[in-house]
C-alpha cells in the first residue's frame, strides 16, 4: 500500500460519514441514461442524470449528477448492479473507480459478478461542485491547545459565516440542499434510471452509511440488500457525535500504544508514546491533526501504527520528511482551481450542518468538552476543531456560525423490520465508533449485525472475514445469521 492509498482512505472518514420524506419519487417519468466512456476514468462508462436542486420544487432549477459504472467482467456470472454510496463527505467517482479506494472497497473483485455503479454526489466532482472564495477562508479557527473562550468561539462563528456566504454567492441554491435527505432522493432517481425494479443492492460506507440509512428510511420497499459499514449515527446531536469520535480516537491511540509496547519493531518500543506525541506536536503542530488519520488505517505496516511510530520518532528528533510526505498526501483536494479546492471545505460544512444543525450553545459545548478533557486530554481539540485537515472527522466548530437550521436534523430512525440490511463496524474504529453502529442496528428491527475485531476504519477493507461475509450477504441476505463476529 502506498501513501496515496492513505490519502484516499482519509477521504472516506467522517468521523470520523438523514430524514423523513415521502416514499414517492418527485418525478414521474423514468429518467434516461446515455452511457459513454468517462474519459478520465479507465475502463469505466459515465452518464449524466438530471435531478432537481430542491425536490420540493421538481419543476425548478436542476443539476446533472455524474454516474459511473464498471460493467461486470463475466456476463455469464453477472448477478446485477452493485451501487456503492460514496463517503466523505467529499468522495466521488474518481476516488472509487480510479483512485486507491478502488482497491480498498474491492471494486475489481465485486466487478467479477456485478456492474459496479457509483456517482459524484451533488456538490462533488462533476456533479456541480461547490465553489467558495479562497479569500474568505476563515482566519479565525478554534484553538487546538486550549478550550476556546466565549470570545474566540464568537470570532470563529463570524469567520465561518463569512466563508459560507462566499460559498452561497459562488454556488447558489445548491449549497442549501446537500443533506443526506437530498442525496437519498438522488439515489432513488438513480435506481429509477438503472431500471432496478426489485430495488437496490448497495454497500454504503462511512458518511455513505448516513446516505444509506436515509434511503432506507424514505424508500424501504426499494431496498433489496443494504450494507452500512463504518456507521455514522445520525440519531444523536452533533455534540454527542463529536464526543464519541474523540473517545474513539483515544481508544485507537491506546491500542497503538499497547502494540508499540509489545512489538519490538515499533520505532518507539520501550518509550512513553504519549510523551513522544507531546514532543512531536510541540515541534511540529500539524502532527496533531495527522495522527488521528494514521490511526484510522490501523496496524497497516506502511500507513498505520508502524508509520505513525516512525513519524513521531522522526519529528521528535527534529526531522520532518515523513511528516511532510504524509501531510501532502492527506489533502482532500488536488484541484488546480482554488475556488474548487476551497469548495471542498464548504461542501463538507454544508453537508454536516444540513444534517446536524448550527452549533450556538457555547456553555453546553464547553461543559461537554470539560468532561472529555479529563478522559482524552490529548484529543479533546477534535471536539472543537473547525477545519480538521482533510476532514478526518467533524468537530462541532464546523457548524459554528452556520446560518440556517438543519434541513435534516438528527432523529430516531423511522423504519420497520428489514432482514436484508446489515450493519457492520470494526471494534476499534477511530472515525466511526462501534457504539454508533450498534445504536443504528438497534433501530432497524431484524437487521443483521457484523462486528470485525480489527483496528481502523470500516470492516470490509480491514477484515477478509468481513469482506467474504458481506459478499455473501449481498448475494443472498437470507444466508446471514442475526450476528456475525469476524477477525482479520
Amino acid at each position: 500500500m502506498s501513501c496515496s492509498r492513505f490519502a484516499s482512505a482519509a477521504m472516506i472518514l467522517a468521523v470520523p460519514l438523514v430524514l423523513g420524506m415521502g416514499t414517492a419519487s418527485a418525478q414521474t417519468a423514468k429518467p434516461e441514461l446515455t452511457w459513454a466512456p468517462c474519459g478520465d476514468v479507465p475502463d469505466t462508462e459515465c452518464a449524466g442524470l438530471l435531478v432537481p436542486i430542491d425536490y420540493a420544487k421538481p419543476d425548478g432549477a436542476k443539476i446533472t449528477l455524474r454516474i459511473a459504472r464498471a460493467p461486470a467482467l463475466d456476463a455469464a456470472k453477472r448477478k446485477g448492479v452493485l451501487l456503492l454510496l460514496p463517503g466523505g463527505p467529499g468522495v466521488g467517482i474518481m476516488e472509487i473507480m480510479a483512485g486507491e479506494l478502488r482497491a480498498i472497497q474491492h471494486v475489481s473483485e465485486f466487478q467479477r459478478e456485478y456492474d459496479v455503479v457509483t456517482f459524484d454526489p451533488r456538490g462533488i466532482g462533476k456533479s456541480s461542485p461547490i465553489r467558495c472564495d479562497p479569500a474568505k477562508v476563515p482566519a479565525a479557527e478554534m484553538p487546538l491547545d486550549h478550550k476556546p473562550t466565549q470570545a474566540e468561539f464568537e470570532a470563529v462563528a463570524r469567520a465561518n459565516a463569512a466563508f459560507i456566504k462566499s460559498c452561497a454567492d459562488a454556488s447558489g441554491e445548491l449549497l442549501w440542499h446537500l443533506s443526506a435527505k437530498d442525496t437519498a432522493q438522488d439515489v432513488e432517481r438513480i435506481r429509477e434510471a438503472l431500471s432496478l425494479a426489485h430495488g437496490i443492492v448497495s454497500y454504503a460506507a462511512s458518511y455513505g452509511s448516513n446516505y444509506g440509512a436515509a434511503y432506507l428510511e424514505a424508500y424501504p420497499e426499494n431496498v433489496k440488500v443494504l450494507i452500512l459499514d463504518g456507521v455514522v449515527d445520525h440519531t444523536v446531536d452533533f455534540a454527542t457525535f463529536s464526543a464519541r469520535n474523540v473517545m474513539s480516537v483515544q481508544d485507537a491511540f491506546d491500542r497503538f500504544a499497547q502494540w508499540c509496547a509489545q512489538d519490538a519493531t515499533c520505532e518507539l518500543h520501550g518509550k512513553d508514546l504519549g510523551a513522544a506525541f507531546d514532543t512531536a506536536i510541540a515541534r511540529e503542530p500539524k502532527t496533531r491533526t495527522l495522527v488521528p488519520q494514521l490511526l484510522a488505517t490501523g496496524d497497516n505496516p506502511e500507513l498505520g501504527w508502524p508509520a505513525l511510530a516512525r513519524m513521531l520518532a522522526e519529528v521528535g528528533r527534529g526531522e520532518s520528511k515523513l511528516l511532510k510526505e504524509m501531510t501532502a498526501t492527506a489533502s482532500l483536494s488536488t484541484a488546480d482551481d482554488p475556488w474548487l479546492r476551497v469548495g471542498k471545505d464548504g461542501l463538507f460544512r454544508a453537508v454536516m450542518c444540513a444534517d446536524y444543525g448550527p452549533q450556538r450553545d457555547y456553555a453546553k459545548l464547553a461543559a461537554t468538552a470539560d468532561t472529555l478533557g479529563k478522559a482524552a486530554p490529548r484529543f479533546v481539540w477534535k471536539f472543537w476543531d473547525s477545519m480538521p485537515m482533510a476532514h478526518a472527522s467533524a468537530g462541532t466548530g464546523d457548524c459554528v456560525g452556520w446560518p440556517r437550521e438543519a434541513v435534516n436534523p438528527p432523529h430516531q430512525l423511522k423504519v420497520g423490520p428489514h432482514r436484508n440490511v446489515m450493519v457492520s463496524n470494526p471494534t476499534h474504529d477511530p472515525a466511526t465508533p462501534l457504539a454508533s453502529a450498534v445504536s443504528v442496528w438497534l433501530q432497524i428491527p431484524q437487521a443483521r449485525l457484523l462486528i470485525a475485531d480489527v483496528d481502523g476504519h470500516q470492516s470490509l477493507p480491514l477484515s477478509k472475514c468481513a469482506y467474504e461475509a458481506e459478499g455473501r450477504f449481498l448475494a443472498d441476505p437470507a444466508s446471514a445469521s442475526s450476528t456475525t463476529l469476524c477477525g482479520k
